[in-house]
Formats: structure tokens, sequence, C-alpha cells
């Protein structure tokens, strides 16, 4: 008994060690307050991700680059993991997706200037100048209708320029991430407000390339991990410390 309780243990050294070994690198863009590089941990949500990954024996490594590059680089398997997307069924062609670990409101952002408070159709809302970000997911009806003056920015703080400016009416975002770019570019956020209703409650993902060994084991082993830091309270600790309950 004895020697099968010291192989045992042997076993479970060993494979720890390998699993402590594995590392995966990370990429995203700058989205405050959600994940960003000027933010401690890169954000709350770059903790949640890095503390599940750790939880499962993974050292991960986070970069922030313009969202299109991002999502390039992990879907050619130059980087293995997407930080912090939002769900589509084309983007599921591309990467293994993982199980949700957030959620936040999309909607179209308006400059003070706009009259405009409240919409009832897209097509009420097809005769502005609307801006989003490039590659971005706002909602499955919000993407595919044919808006016809829909102006693409790499990031932002290029939208929020542009709205300032009057390059075009609305932006469609998330409007905590445009007030805390907005106060940082040295712009009274106060200035902007969501359009109602909301477009959608999007979950947020980690979605890992197909094009890197194990992808399948990295999405599992990573949603085990999200598991285990909410039943062991870091999850919902990292939310305190981050404000964001």
């Amino acid at each position: 008994m004895d020697v099968f309780k010291t192989s045992l243990l042997t076993m479970s050294i060993c494979i720890t060690s390998l699993s402590q070994a594995q590392e995966v690198s990370l990429s995203t863009t700058d989205w405050e307050p959600f994940y960003g590089s000027n933010l401690e941990q890169g954000g709350f949500i770059s903790a949640i991700v890095s503390e599940s990954f750790k939880a499962s024996g993974y050292k991960s490594y986070l970069e922030f680059i313009q969202w299109k590059e991002a999502m390039r680089r992990v879907k050619a398997g130059e980087k293995d993991v997407l930080v912090g997307a939002f769900y589509s069924d084309e983007r599921a062609q591309d990467y293994h997706v993982s199980m949700p670990i957030y959620s936040v409101l999309s909607g179209v952002i308006k400059h003070q200037n706009l009259d405009l408070d409240f919409y009832s159709s897209f097509e009420m809302l097809n005769q502005y100048k609307i801006g989003k970000i490039e590659g971005a997911v706002i909602s499955q009806s919000f993407d595919s209708f044919p808006f016809q003056k829909i102006q693409r920015y790499k990031a932002t703080v290029d939208g929020i320029n542009a709205l300032e400016k009057g390059d075009i009416n609305l932006f469609a975002d998330n409007l905590s991430v445009v007030k805390s770019a907005a106060s940082k570019m040295g712009i009274d956020p106060k200035k902007f407000t969501m359009v109602q209703p909301p477009i959608e409650k999007n979950d947020l993902y980690v979605m890992i390339s197909k094009n890197i060994s194990n992808s399948e084991k990295i999405r599992d082993d990573f949603n085990a991990g999200f598991i285990m830091i909410q039943a062991n309270g870091t999850y919902e600790k990292i939310l305190n410390k981050f404000e964001q309950l």
C-alpha cells in the first residue's frame, strides 16, 4: 500500500509539474475599463482570464494591440488566445469558444449635441452616420443590417474623436468604454450617453485559435479553471477589487 501511495504521489507531482510548464500567449486590445495596457493587471477581465489559466496550470502572457490585428494573429495561430470577444457564428468557425466569463451592454452612443434619446428600429438609425470599431461584433441583427453610412475605426478613441468633431452622429460600443476613453483624452465623459434601448447584452468569451495544437484542450482547461475560480471565490475577489460588484 505504501508503495502504491508513493507511486500515485510521484505521478501527481509529475503531472502538476508538466501542467505548470504550459504557456499560452494571449492577445487583445485596449478596451477600458474591462481590459487595457494601462490598467492594473491589464484590467479585471484580463485578471479573470489569467487566474482561470493559472488554476489549470498555465502561465499566460498578454499583449495589447489593435483589435483587428489581435484577431488576425490568433486566427493564424501566431498567438493562442483572443481575450474578451463577443460571439458570432463567423468567429466560431475560426476559434474554439470558451464559456462566457462576463456580460456587457452594447448600444449606440451619442454626443450631447445630437437630439436623439430613443430609437424604435434600425431603419430609424439608418439616417445617421454610425461608427464602429473595425472587426467588432455588436449583435447579429445590427451587424447584418445594411446601414448606408457606417464608418469603421481602428480604436474607440478614433470613434470618440469622430463624434466630437461631428464626423459621425453615433458610435456603436459600450458606454463605460466610451466614457473611460473620453476621460483619458481630456474630454468630458458626460458629453456621451447611450441612445435607448441598448442593442444587445453581450457575453464576453476567450477564443482559442484552431490553428494551434491542443486548441480544444486549452479551451477545456480554461473552462475548468474558470469554474474553479468561481468556486473558490477568486472571481468575486477580482470583481470586488476592481469595483465591479
